[in-house]
């Protein structure tokens, strides 16, 4: 048994001794309430290893998977947490020279050496699976389709980037039809054209 002695008075000038009696048990909640907090962070970082990229997937075609721990990103600034990234063609997405894709860590990057603009085209299909299509630049990732809308102007610059996550679920499964996903310039001369 410990005894620790304490001496304050919080009514007085003089101090008063104060005993409390703490026994192992109580110590070891202690130390349990101060290591937790390291302990739950080591055990992610081992349980989830180095990052592995979803197989590819074409557009218009049902895409299945399992994910695995590996598969998951980690979204810090963002409440739902661990996602998915899903991997495309790049020349199913854009047509676009100047923008480069990352099979790593499946995201489109913008290259032209200027500001431009560019309209986000989206249209998918998914009963159980919440996806979200991102833009970024300097680490912090933006959701494009918050207000149901199909498609998002952008204007970006060089090293701003886009990609489609979706995020976990209690399965760890994917089902998913991306039927169109496209990145394309755009002007109001080409919407105009368009109407």
């Amino acid at each position: 048994m410990t005894t620790i002695f304490l001496h304050q008075n919080i009514f007085s000038l003089s101090y008063m001794p104060v005993r409390f009696v703490m026994n192992r048990t109580g110590l070891k909640r202690i130390a349990f309430t101060i290591l937790l907090p390291f302990i739950a962070q080591a055990c992610d970082k081992y349980e989830t290893g180095e990052y592995t990229p979803l197989p590819k997937i074409h557009l218009g075609e049902t895409f299945r998977y399992l994910c695995v721990p590996e598969n998951y990103i980690q979204m810090a600034y963002d409440s739902l947490g661990s996602a998915a990234v899903l991997n495309f063609y790049k020349e199913e997405v854009t047509d676009l020279d100047y923008i480069d894709y990352d099979e790593q860590s499946c995201t489109f990057s913008f290259n032209k050496g200027e500001t431009m603009t560019y309209r986000i085209s989206w249209d998918y299909e998914s009963e159980k699976n919440v996806v979200r299509f991102l833009y970024g630049q300097n680490g912090m990732w933006y959701r494009m389709n918050s207000n149901y809308a199909n498609e998002y102007i952008l204007e970006a610059n060089d090293g701003m980037a886009i990609r489609t996550v979706v995020y976990r679920t209690n399965y760890d499964s994917i089902n998913i039809t991306v039927n169109q996903f496209r990145i394309e310039e755009y002007t109001k001369e080409s919407e105009s054209a368009e109407q």
